[in-house]
């Protein structure tokens, strides 16, 4: 296996933002209106600018948008309905406005209503832009994003499938606004786990030796270090792959044990120092390859894809970058000797206490290694030699959270941090995932239904996965509803977004169709070269029959989904600085949602062949906008369903 460790990200293409969003055109009128106001002369207009609040009225009676202006009232030292009817009017006095919006107030809000003339614009904008949501926001961020990182001892479990999918919508959504991004997982392949790995799978080994009559059928009793199923299959697909040779070493280890009673209960389980030596040459190399592959092949599966893998063996431990790190602690005189152990003096920088990095028997703590493994990661450096990056961040299950303190102190003692709070240094820390099988929830480690990740990809898929996993914060326990997940219904909302998206397809596949209303040949709602023009020249022309003159509801509904479009670009940049890909799925599924109101509240393909066509180019919008989202959470957008 090949472990990529100085791999040079590269960015990722972005274009500048084409056109502002209806909150930022609406701000910048506000400038202008307030700019050309007797009522705020004198004012920082900038600072009551970025003050202001754009929010959307809990009433939609009250109109699209509502600025509210009570922090304003600080600096102009004025009621703030009486600063409320300052700026109404001076949007009322702008010159063009009145054709675009009307504005009424409430106590310290401004409500603004648009009119037809701005939503078809917007419409307009986001069908002539080629990558909706695409900024340039994070575009000064150079960021390594480590996150599963697990021992090559087993299958993943659940909780590596909510990391998985929590950091690489983290990659996704980053990228989409312009950060450079390296995904990279740590193989924690150093240490006692991996000798136990290669002992159970050794002690597996002896069924399948008296299978084949090479061993005799004699009773042990034996404590597995790895007792799970799966051990076995490793084992017999070890000896599939064993030469003779090996076969006879692994016999005469057998046949110089003792045949009766329990095996010794340390980690060496009484075998003598040759014997030892032997398994970790020969079979630990067959189990954490085989593991390796397995747990890269199902991420696969599950479209997560790492950049790097740093194995902690060979870039630490090998290459001596721990003792390096040790020694640089000793001589900046932050790593001490007592009672004959090396301790980190961390308490001085933040942490509960001083932490022990290497025992008194000489053996290295698992905190040594990780220090060693950040110092490194702060140590790459670009093809300039300057930092390759700016912020490492990690993605920790929550009973990591005190890890954080330590790890911190040991970045500022080795001079990679200013002090604690350097935001150099980001956690992100997710709890841990349910699983409910059958309306009954089994916690992980507890589960008898389903043991593994790969267990749950097999029954409900891997968009289901992928979705689940980051539907809600990642700070909050995840109840993952086996059944739920799997079933075709609104009450699923990976099934309801996917869903969304395949109407949207299935309402352009038949506009291409003739309607089915009577024997007479009649045209097709929309010619090919008609809808092609939707995307290629969606003139406002074509555009403007999109409202009904007569139909008040549809009108709203029609109205309230474009706002919702809009908020494309606000929503994934809030999520790239938040970390928080949830947001990015709670859009998808309030686009579907509003959509299936459209849907209802209006027809799409009718008699009215101009308000047709201007209506299939909004479903257009609502389809590459579902199919935008999910592709930044890692989920197919079908076709159809």
């Amino acid at each position: 296996m090949i472990f990529i460790v100085e791999s040079n990200p590269v960015a990722v293409a972005t274009k500048p933002q084409s056109h502002p969003t209806l909150e930022g055109w609406l701000k910048a009128t506000v400038h202008t209106a307030l700019a050309a106001s007797d009522f705020f002369t004198g004012s920082a207009i900038d600072e009551l600018l970025a003050a202001t609040r754009i929010e959307r009225p809990r009433d939609k009676a009250h109109g699209h948008y509502a600025l509210n202006v009570s922090p304003w009232a600080r600096q102009l030292k004025k009621a703030p309905p009486l600063i409320a009817e300052a700026l109404a009017d001076a949007l009322r006095s702008t010159v063009g406005m009145e054709a675009l919006f009307s504005v009424a107030t409430v106590a310290g809000f401004v409500n603004v209503t648009l009119k037809p003339i701005v939503f078809t614009r917007a419409l307009q904008q986001m069908l002539s832009t080629p990558d909706l949501g695409k900024n340039t926001a994070m575009a000064h961020e150079a960021m390594l994003l480590e996150y599963v990182s697990a021992n090559p001892t087993g299958p993943l479990h659940i909780g590596h499938g909510r990391w998985a999918a929590l950091g690489d919508s983290l990659v996704r959504i980053l990228r989409h606004c312009g950060a450079t991004v390296t995904p990279e997982f740590y193989v924690n392949d150093a240490g006692s786990q991996m000798q136990k790995i290669a002992i159970s799978l050794w002690l597996r080994t002896r069924e399948p030796l008296i299978e084949a009559g090479k061993l005799p059928d004699v009773p042990l009793a034996m404590e597995y270090p790895y007792p799970g199923a799966y051990v076995t299959d490793l084992a017999r697909g070890y000896l599939a792959q064993a030469s003779d040779a090996d076969v006879q070493a692994l016999l005469g280890i057998w046949q110089q044990l003792p045949n009766t009673g329990p095996l010794a209960e340390d980690n060496t389980y009484g075998l003598q120092a040759s014997h030892l030596a032997w398994i970790t040459q020969h079979v630990q190399p067959f189990a954490h390859q085989t593991l390796m592959v397995e747990q890269q092949q199902l991420l696969a599966s599950l479209d997560v894809n790492f950049e790097a893998w740093f194995s902690e063996k060979e870039m630490l431990y090998d290459r001596g970058a721990v003792e390096v790190m040790l020694q640089r602690l000793k001589t900046t005189g932050f790593a001490y000797e007592q009672d004959g152990a090396l301790w980190l003096k961390s308490e001085a920088l933040g942490d509960e206490k001083d932490r022990v990095l290497v025992k008194s028997g000489g053996q290295k703590t698992y905190l040594a290694a990780d220090i060693a493994y950040h110092d490194q990661k702060y140590l790459r450096q670009d093809d300039n030699g300057q930092p390759q990056y700016n912020r490492i961040v990690n993605i920790w299950g929550a009973d990591h959270h005190g890890y954080i303190a330590r790890l911190r102190a040991a970045m500022v003692a080795l001079g990679h941090l200013t002090d604690n709070a350097d935001p150099k240094f980001e956690i992100v820390l997710g709890q841990l995932v349910n699983l409910v099988i059958d309306g009954e929830r089994e916690r992980m480690g507890k589960r008898r239904k389903m043991l593994t990740l790969a267990d749950v990809v097999d029954d409900v898929g891997a968009d289901a996965v992928r979705f689940w996993m980051v539907k809600q914060s990642a700070d909050t326990a995840l109840d993952f509803d086996v059944d739920l997940a799997k079933s075709a219904n609104n009450d699923n909302p990976v099934f309801y977004v996917q869903y969304a998206h395949a109407r949207c397809a299935s309402i352009v596949r038949n506009a291409l169709h003739p309607p089915q209303t009577s024997d007479t040949p009649t045209p097709p709602w929309i010619t090919e070269d008609a809808l092609a023009a939707l995307t290629a020249n969606p003139t406002e022309a074509l555009l403007a029959p999109l409202f009904a003159d007569d139909d008040d509801t549809a009108n709203a509904e029609i109205a309230e989904l474009l706002v919702l479009l809009d908020r494309l670009e606000p929503t994934v940049i809030y999520a790239a600085q938040t970390r928080s890909p949830h947001g990015v799925a709670r859009y998808v599924q309030e686009v579907a949602a509003q959509f299936h109101k459209v849907y209802n509240a209006c027809r799409i393909l009718g008699e009215d062949t101009a308000r047709t066509h201007a209506r299939l180019a909004l479903v257009l919008a609502v389809q590459r906008t579902l199919a935008q989202g999910l592709a930044l959470l890692g989920v197919s957008a079908p076709n159809s369903m």
